[in-house]
């Protein structure tokens, strides 16, 4: 894996550098993690955008995807067919959700070889004490699991707050809601209490993200409803006017 550290190794000087820059207005690393945290984020801000932008757009096309799964329920060959049909014809790719996460990947585990070489060399001090935040050291797990508990809590509720306005596929969707998070809860019990500082921070800003498209969502079902609203009520008054015809023209025959 020595080749991988040394890709990561540009990432974790420029991440140290951040730190350190942070570490020198308020000296804590907890607080720098966080704020690093943050930058890192702003910069995704764009793509983040994107994404956000699809999957509103997702959730908005999720009753007519139903359809398409519903009606090709028998043939999974022909439904994969009409569904990426059905995403090209509406603009929309499934996996942009996606890039913001794989782009944070390289961060993560250069933050990961950062903190495992703070046991070896120190940041900027010489003192161990630099290294403490709140209950925890942030070079070694979380010893009460606190952290470990508030990353598996934030990914549920990132996870039910995308499935608010998407309708519900039963088993899988409690496996991806529920067990998921349990398996990287167990994963993350091993891991520095650094590391798990960025994640919970990014999943709290993944909640915050998902609020706005919750939002934005429910914007765009009352535009489409209001769009949808005259083309009924011309519907009803039809079938209201075609009863009426149909009422007289009973009297007429008795």
């Amino acid at each position: 894996m020595s080749w991988l550290t040394q890709i990561l190794k540009p990432i974790e000087l420029v991440l140290s550098y951040i730190i350190e820059f942070f570490y020198r207005w308020i000296p804590s690393y907890g607080i720098g993690i966080i704020l690093l945290t943050i930058v890192v984020r702003i910069i995704l801000l764009p793509l983040t955008i994107s994404q956000t932008k699809s999957m509103a757009k997702m959730q908005m096309l999720q009753p007519e995807l139903k359809e398409i799964q519903k009606q090709y329920k028998d043939d999974q060959q022909k439904m994969q067919q009409e569904i990426m049909a059905f995403y090209k014809k509406n603009n929309v790719n499934p996996l942009s959700g996606c890039l913001p996460l794989l782009l944070q990947m390289p961060v993560f585990f250069a933050l990961f070889q950062l903190l495992r070489d703070l046991g070896v060399k120190a940041i900027g001090a010489g003192t161990q004490t630099i290294y403490k935040f709140l209950w925890m050291d942030l070079r070694v797990p979380d010893p009460y699991y606190i952290l470990v508990i508030l990353m598996v809590a934030t990914m549920i509720i990132t996870s039910k707050m995308t499935q608010t306005s998407t309708p519900s596929t039963g088993g899988s969707q409690a496996l991806m809601t529920y067990l998921l998070p349990v398996v990287f809860g167990f994963i993350s019990i091993r891991l520095q209490s650094g590391i798990l500082i960025y994640w919970v921070t990014t999943n709290i800003w993944s909640i915050g993200q998902q609020y706005f498209v919750n939002k934005i969502v429910i914007k765009e079902k009352e535009k489409v409803d209001k769009k949808k609203k005259p083309a009924q009520d011309i519907l009803q008054d039809k079938k209201i006017e075609t009863k009426i015809i149909k009422q007289k023209s009973k009297k007429r025959k008795r």
